[in-house]
């Protein structure tokens, strides 16, 4: 395996200045040992790895079994590493993978479709909050940030590598089809008075469990747009007390999940 004495070696261009970098739309990196460890332990293809040395001494096995050749791991001092990447670590583990997407077909209830959700934390946090509670699909529109971007993967801590990823361009044509299939649409989202839609909404606490559905959940800002929350079956609410408006979104999947999954 290649040892790098220079942050400027193109062999490691894909770790360079990670915080500024603009993610590539074929690959991602995994930046910390217990991502990296569950990138490298999946059925996703890898790219390169690179890593401090006591990381391949303690993964060897490991990585060889998922490169095609010891070439593409990349060892650095610590200085090395840390100029590369263009912060300081406390670990100094990462891989490059490439990006895989599940087909409709390939997908099982019950689903999570995010609409228009652009924190890329709020993403990997929902994706190992839905994994964790038993989805395992997750499908992205058109408006999604990518689930793959570096800080979305790392907040996931490894989760999103479990499970099945589907992105799709019109959120409203996706549910009139999962519709016609037999799937339950419901909808995360806090009451709107004045709402054509309020004798849909209701406590989740009210809610009768399901086993094929879709649950749709949206911008914390805006919520669901107006086109996907009018196919919803159902309208889900948290009630909140002392004068609490809402929850981070992730936190709201979580509350939501646990009543709604049987």
């Amino acid at each position: 395996m290649p040892i790098i004495e220079s942050h400027l070696d193109p062999r490691v261009s894909d770790y360079s200045l990670l915080k500024g970098k603009i993610d590539n739309a074929d690959i991602f990196v995994a930046d910390n040992e217990k991502t990296t460890l569950r990138l490298l332990e999946s059925d996703y293809q890898i790219k390169s790895v690179f890593c401090l040395r006591k990381f391949f001494d303690k993964y060897e096995r490991l990585i060889s079994s998922k490169l095609t050749s010891l070439n593409d791991c990349y060892i650095a001092e610590k200085g090395v590493f840390e100029n590369t990447i263009g912060f300081s670590v406390h670990q100094g583990f990462m891989a490059i993978g490439y990006q895989k997407w599940a087909g409709h077909t390939d997908l099982n209830s019950p689903k999570i479709l995010f609409n228009s959700i652009a924190d890329s934390e709020n993403i990997g946090s929902m994706i190992r909050t839905g994994t964790a509670l038993g989805v395992n699909s997750h499908i992205f529109d058109s408006t999604c940030a990518s689930p793959f971007l570096r800080r979305s993967v790392r907040v996931s801590m490894g989760t999103m590598f479990a499970s099945k990823l589907c992105r799709i361009t019109n959120g409203k044509e996706y549910l009139l089809q999962e519709k016609a299939s037999g799937h339950a649409i419901l909808a995360l989202s806090l009451p709107r008075e004045g709402s054509s839609l309020l004798e849909k909404t209701k406590s989740i606490y009210d809610f009768k469990k399901l086993e094929k559905f879709v649950l749709v959940v949206g911008n914390e800002a805006t919520g669901i747009e107006q086109p996907l929350l009018s196919l919803a079956d159902a309208i889900l609410y948290i009630p909140m007390k002392n004068s609490v408006n809402s929850l981070n979104v992730s936190h709201a999947l979580a509350v939501a999940l646990s009543h709604i999954m049987i």
